[in-house]
This record gives structure tokens, sequence and C-alpha cells, in this order.
């Protein structure tokens, strides 16, 4: 049976597709591997001014569809911004190939099965790996689908809502072949077609970083993020679960030996500091043993930064964190029902500064614009940012509403419209509140001018003055500023394209990663 999978992603390491693409493929050694990638936020342009992608042109869903629709199975991946793109590839396939079942996973599916089966035959609504595997076996055997297990399934008579299989186990993960990298994937270039997925692809879409998760699962559940879906179909979600420390170290060292040019590891995992610390304890001493590389975590939650596990981590190399804080009002932080309160968010920061000398300045999320905010919520975020221990930078979003989150229903409730996630970039507003924020990561402003800037800040949703060419100019320093925090640390997890590759082959980065491991074990 001919199974063609497709991740409709704004770059190629959908890590989610990785992982099931390989589980697949293990049961249908030909399943087809394509990437199609909607457009490069890696843009310098598109980055300083927070522009969009350039969507695909109707050439491109047709010769998308050429490619991928001669199957039995044609199984899809994308996350909401990329529904659009991915529903219409899906109409090309059928008027191709009527007689295809076409599948829809990944996290627009379970967040929105609603508008994921209004063109999918089938849309999977929580962990995918035997649910689909089950979905296939029945296929082939021309069995009913109705009755699959994690699957919303059409049928003449209606829609078969079926309930989720248990969650995974850390067993169950341990059994996981590793997640494909180059193991023959394409990819869609425009104008050529599907082409085999090289290394440079890697390089140019993700640098010389490899990305990865390790643990599943988050305590928290807060009202905008699509975590709160998987809880809300299994309150389990919120335990972490994880494979043995001996099993992520083996992925990523095989992931080495076919990339040599891997100079950092990032693991994107929603609360990679959840983990007890016996596991945290025997993962780094086989990371540093076997691997050796600088990594970053990018998913803490304040409530489970220590300073032991901080120490613990930052000797076997982390070099990067990044965290939520979302706000800097209690009263929005209760909103967004994260249970984080502010003081554990200094007190977080502050825990994570003692390693500043050891490590890139850590990135807080941050979310503007959001339409609930009053003056008072606006000028609290700038006096948490004010006063937290430097250096550190910021991750900017304006608030987005995901579809079927509490969050979309709070808003509702109150009348409250929002832009909906899209293909542009999230775009805040040039606000003099917006402003500040960017004054007070660039410079240590005298308190004088802060509590200026801080009584005249106005939640972006009232009527004020805009200044967008101000904006531009402070993002422009803003990024330069980080650009040179990860120079320095000669990372390319996030300055992405060949820049990096070429200084990897002339030496010098293999010469500052056999300093850094000298200088991480003196300190140790």
């Amino acid at each position: 049976m001919k199974i063609n999978l497709v991740s409709v992603e704004d770059g190629i390491d959908n890590i989610g597709f990785r992982k099931i693409s390989a589980f697949v493929k293990a049961h249908y050694p030909g399943t087809g591997i394509h990437y199609v990638t909607t457009g490069n936020f890696r843009s310098l342009v598109r980055v300083l001014t927070m522009q969009g992608v350039a969507p695909l042109q109707r050439e491109d869903i047709e010769a998308i569809a050429a490619r991928i629709a001669d199957a039995r199975v044609v199984a899809f991946s994308s996350m909401t911004p990329y529904a659009g793109v991915t529903a219409e590839i899906i109409a090309a396939v059928r008027q191709r190939n009527p007689a295809a079942l076409i599948v829809w996973g990944g996290i627009h599916a379970i967040i929105e099965p609603e508008d994921a089966i209004r063109h999918a035959d089938a849309v999977c609504t929580g962990e995918g790996e035997f649910a689909f595997l089950q979905l296939l076996a029945a296929c082939e055997a021309g069995e009913p689908l109705e009755g699959t297990p994690g699957f919303w399934v059409r049928t003449p008579g209606g829609v078969a809502r079926n309930a989720n299989l248990p969650l995974m186990t850390g067993a169950d993960m341990d059994g996981l072949p590793v997640p494909t990298y180059q193991d023959g994937e394409l990819i869609y270039r425009r104008g050529e077609g599907f082409v085999p997925l090289t290394p440079l692809d890697y390089v140019n879409w993700c640098g010389l970083a490899y990305n990865t998760v390790w643990s599943l699962g988050c305590p928290m559940n807060c009202i905008y993020c699509g975590n709160s879906k998987f809880i809300e179909y299994d309150a389990d979600y919120r335990k972490i679960r994880h494979s043995a420390p001996a099993t992520i170290v083996a992925e990523i060292r095989g992931a080495i030996r076919k990339h040599p040019h891997i100079s950092t590891v990032v693991f994107h995992d929603d609360s990679f500091m959840a983990l007890p610390y016996k596991v945290l304890e025997e993962f780094c001493r086989l990371y540093t043993r076997e691997i050796g590389l600088p990594f970053a975590v990018i998913g803490l939650v304040p409530t489970y930064v220590t300073q032991e596990k901080m120490a613990l981590l930052v000797h076997a190399g982390m070099n990067r964190v990044r965290m939520g804080i979302q706000s800097g009002s209690q009263r929005i932080l209760d909103f967004y029902e994260r249970q984080t309160p502010l003081q554990r968010i200094r007190e977080s920061c502050a825990i994570i500064n003692r390693f500043s000398s050891r490590m890139i300045p850590p990135a807080y999320d941050l979310i503007l614009d959001n339409p609930m905010e009053t003056a008072e919520d606006t000028a609290a975020t700038l006096d948490l940012l004010y006063g937290l221990p430097k250096p550190y930078t910021l991750n900017l979003f304006a608030l987005r509403v995901i579809p079927n989150t509490r969050l979309a229903t709070a808003l509702e409730e109150r009348h409250i419209p929002v832009p909906p996630i899209s293909l542009t970039l999230p775009n805040h507003l040039p606000t003099l509140a917006n402003l500040a924020i960017y004054l007070i990561l660039l410079f240590r402003l005298p308190p004088g001018l802060f509590a200026w800037l801080r009584n005249r800040a106005l939640p972006s949703w009232q009527e004020q003055p805009r200044y967008p060419r101000l904006l531009l100019l402070l993002r422009v320093l803003y990024l330069s500023r980080r650009a040179y925090d990860h120079l320095r640390f000669m990372d390319f997890s996030v300055l992405t394209g060949r820049a990096g590759y070429l200084l990897w082959q002339s030496g010098l980065i293999g010469l500052w990663q056999r300093r850094f491991r000298h200088t991480r074990g003196a300190m140790g």
C-alpha cells in the first residue's frame, strides 16, 4: 500500500512529523516523506519588518498535488497558521485521485478537528503513532475505518468521533524509532518541484542546530496554549513522560553522525526542568560523555527552575534557555490561568542570571497587545522588565487566538475581537509601551526617563500615536544585539544560513567548542 506523508509548515524541522514519519516508515518501508515549506521566516528583511511569508501560488499547489496524489493514503501534518494552504493542497489531491484516503494530523487537527474533518476523510485528535498504525492496517485490509481510536472519521451517516488511545508511556517512547533526519525525504522547491533533502537544506533552515523533543506533557494549563486541548482530551497530559536518557542521547549521536556540522542541540520540550533531578543527572552524565556539544532548552516554566538543576545543566553544556513570563501583571497572568506568580517569575530570573557568565542571555517570552489590558497592566509589565537582572532578551509576540482554546471562548464571551492566527508573523504594534520595552532591553534607562515612559504608556487598544519607523530602528538594534550575543558563543542555532556552515568548515567552531569543553570542565 502506497503512503505519502506531507508536512506543511514554515520550515523543515517539524519534530512531531519527523517522529511519526519514522514510525510509519518502519512499518511501511516504501512510505514517501515530503516537506512543503510555506516560506522562510528567517529572511532578514522579513524578520526586521515583521512581514509574513510569500504564499504558495496556484501553480505550486498543483505541482505539489501532482507529486503526492498517486498513493492510497495521503496524510498531512500542519499547524493552524498553515491550515488554509493544507486545505488547498487536499482539494487538489482529491481532484487528481478521488479514491485516496486523506488523513490530517498535527496540532491543527488536534485543536480544531471540526475544521480539519471538513477537508480530510480522517482526522487524528491525539498522539498519532499507534492510532495511525491501526488506521493504516484497517485501510490495507479493506476494513471499516469509522471505529479507529484516536480519529474522527467521515462516514455516509456523519462523522464518527472516537476516543483517543491512552497516552504513550516512557517504555512506549523507548521503543519508537529515531526521528527521520535526511532519510530519503523530499522537499518542495518553487520552480523545481520535489527534490531530495540535503544537509544544506538543514543548514539554511535550522543553522547548525539539531532540534528535538525529549519529554511529552506540560504541567501548565494556560488558556492560550494548544496544549490545553491535549489536557481536555486526557488530563494525564499534564504529567511529564519521557524516554530513557540513553534513548535521547542515542538519537542525538545518530544525528551528528549524519550531519557532523551540528554544533548545538536544541530541546523544544514544554517543561524540560519539570523532569526529576535524578533523570536530569543521568542525562547530563551521558550527554557530557557521548555528545559534549552546547545545548539549549527552549521550554522552561518558572515554577520548576531551581539553582540545583541550573547548575547541573549548565555544567553539562546548557548555554541558552527560553522561558515564558508572558506578562508583568498578575491580573493578566490570572486571566491566562498561568500558575506562576510574579514573585516566582522574579526568583526564576534571578536564578538564571547567576549563570550569566556562561550562557547566552536568556530569552523570556512576552505577550503584547492584549485587548484585556488596562494602563495599570501595561505599567506593571514595564515595571517587571525594568527590574529584572540583566543581561536578558525577549521574544515578543502580539496576542493571537488559537481557535477552540479557552482563550478564544473567554474573549468571545467578552465580545473582544482579536486577529486570528494566520500566515503572517505576529506583528506587535508600534505603540509607546512597546517602544519602551525595546528601550529597556537595549539601554540602562535612567529612573527619570523610565518613569516618564511608564506614565505615558497606554494599552495598545487605546487610541494613541504610533511610531513605526522608530520601532523598526529599535528592532534592528535589538536583533543586532541578539546576533552579537550568539556570535560570542559561536552559536548558529538561531543564525541560520551558510555563514555558520562556512565557519564550521574552516575549523573555527570546532576550535571554540574544544575551548568550551575545557572551560566548562575547569569551572565544574
